[in-house]
């Protein structure tokens, strides 16, 4: 961490990336970045990042931090971004679990915190650890005043966590007998956005079910228009800049005959409301998992659809080569920039 501050005045932005469960906490912390640092923060896929964004960084490259997000540390797309951030001359930093994995070698610093080792199923405790280490550097790039009022909320959040996710996880298992045979749609806005991402591959993980996370706003553009009439349809709020439009959103959703929940998030005590929407992603995640975990013992699933039909548990995907998929090089990369 010592690295990391000492980059803090040469920094104007961040470029947040990850593959799966580590794009979702990208996304999730972008808000919770810029609000604590006062940086310009971008999050995206680990491919949009690699091929489409870094290399056109130019002069700004040296005012960028590129920051890969995976657990593993071994993830192909995530290890491209930070080669290639490394070689158009940005910062970059791995958020990983393990300090030898070969993400955590390429970056110029590492971030890792370790996570017991768990029989292959749908990841949480690595997405939660990929936020908590977001967090720190968060903490780490700001003002003094800025990370004391951060330390104060993560101090509280155990706390909040501990009637929130017995409330949330009653509500999810509920929700999962009443909507037994259903496709399920996710919504979020801001962190919450993430968050529904996160949440649709949870129960894809879990149970297999068709499902997928959506924008508040982008759901009256699409879904609106979606049979089954009743198709279930999960609000996570983050309790900030989107609440009005939230409000309508569920108001349309009901009246068109939608099976409707809501998970609102609702801070701590004294927490400023952009610190409240910043750190909601810390526990919208309860809910969902257990409806998750419902579902797929009720269907009889295992997770991954236990890894059959020529699927493998072997880095994560077997034949779809997440590890294994062949880079291009920084300098093909380039090339193809500059045409």
């Amino acid at each position: 961490m010592e690295v990391l501050a000492g980059w803090t005045s040469e920094i104007d932005e961040l470029i947040l990336c990850g593959c799966g469960d580590s794009h979702h906490a990208a996304l999730g912390l972008e808000m919770a970045l810029a609000w604590w640092t006062g940086k310009r923060v971008r999050a995206m896929t680990a491919m949009t990042a690699a091929r489409y964004l870094v290399p056109g960084l130019g002069s700004s490259s040296a005012k960028s931090l590129v920051i890969g997000i995976s657990a593993s540390g071994e993830v192909a797309r995530t290890r491209e971004a930070v080669e290639i951030g490394v070689a158009v001359g940005a910062r970059t930093l791995a958020i990983t679990g393990a300090i030898d994995n070969s993400l955590a070698q390429t970056a110029e610093a590492s971030l890792t915190l370790a996570t017991p080792p768990l029989p292959p199923g749908p990841g949480l405790l690595s997405y939660l650890a990929s936020i908590l280490m977001g967090l720190a550097v968060a903490a780490t790039l700001a003002s003094a005043s800025h990370r004391q009022e951060l330390e104060r909320c993560i101090e509280d959040t155990p706390t909040i966590l501990k009637d929130w996710c017995e409330e949330q996880m009653e509500a999810g298992k509920q929700f999962a007998e009443e909507t037994a045979d259903s496709i399920v749609v996710y919504l979020g806005s801001g962190p919450g956005y993430g968050s529904a991402l996160f949440a649709a591959a949870k129960l894809i993980e879990a149970a297999g079910i068709q499902t997928w996370g959506q924008d508040v706003e982008e759901w009256t553009h699409l879904e609106y228009f979606c049979e089954p009439v009743d198709m279930p349809t999960w609000l996570l709020s983050s309790g900030g800049r989107s609440t009005s439009r939230e409000q309508e959103v569920l108001e349309a959703a009901r009246a068109i005959g939608r099976r409707v929940i809501v998970s609102s998030w609702p801070g701590g005590d004294g927490w400023s409301p952009p610190a409240r929407e910043a750190l909601a992603p810390l526990g919208l995640w309860a809910g969902p998992a257990a409806y998750a975990s419902c579902r797929a013992e009720m269907m009889g699933e295992q997770p991954f659809r236990g890894f059959g039909g020529g699927r493998n548990f072997l880095e994560g995907g077997g034949v779809s080569r997440i590890q294994s998929s062949a880079r291009v090089s920084p300098a093909e990369v380039l090339t193809l920039w500059q045409g």
